[in-house]
């Protein structure tokens, strides 16, 4: 067994001396008065509670209004992009603050009356079974319009993609890293926010 270092065994005395120094001697009047200074320190702390709560939806309220300001102001500049780059024909611009796009989304298939594609469909491989019920499989769909000159089957329609613009703008991070940070943006978003 190893003994105490004789600095740690004073230290040790002098906190149990101080906290005999800290003891109330107790008696039914000091206990009695004790639950009503600990239920004084509980109203008190309730009281602190309401008040934090209070500012927390204040902050909340001014953090809200600052970002939806910020936000606007994104949106507008980012449909002044879009229509910038739309006038230049480009696709993509690299900037020396990061890059903007138009790419071109996918075609939107849509069945619009399943009792005249599904028969048409069966034939052409279009349709999959998932317990025991038939639906129409949009990726094999899509590989057939594909394939036949973008004309649907019976019963489907096509909707055109739209295109999608972004933008990515360049941060400086810790240590001079360069930090990539993206926005995709569907044209009809960007009309709505310049709205």
């Amino acid at each position: 067994m190893s003994k105490e270092p004789e600095w740690l065994t004073e230290l040790l005395e002098m906190a149990e001396r101080k906290e005999e120094k800290c003891r109330i001697e107790m008696s039914k009047i000091r206990a009695d008065q004790a639950l009503a200074v600990i239920a004084s320190i509980e109203q008190k702390v309730s009281e602190i509670e309401e008040i934090a709560q209070e500012e927390i939806k204040l902050i909340t309220a001014w953090k809200e209004t600052e970002l939806m300001k910020l936000q606007r102001q994104e949106s507008w500049l980012s449909f002044q992009l879009e229509q910038f780059l739309n006038k230049t024909g480009e696709s993509t611009l690299n900037l020396a603050h990061g890059v903007i796009k138009v790419r071109k989304s996918r075609d939107k298939v849509t069945v619009i009356d399943e009792e005249k594609f599904l028969p048409v469909g069966k034939k052409l491989g279009l349709v999959r079974r998932i317990e025991a019920k038939e639906e129409p499989d949009l990726l094999a769909i899509r590989a057939y319009l594909k394939l036949n000159g973008n004309r649907p089957p019976s019963g489907v329609i096509v909707t055109p993609g739209q295109p999608t613009f972004s933008y990515s703008t360049l941060k400086k991070g810790t240590a001079d890293e360069q930090i990539e940070d993206g926005c995709g943006i569907r044209s009809e978003q960007t009309a709505q926010a310049a709205a």
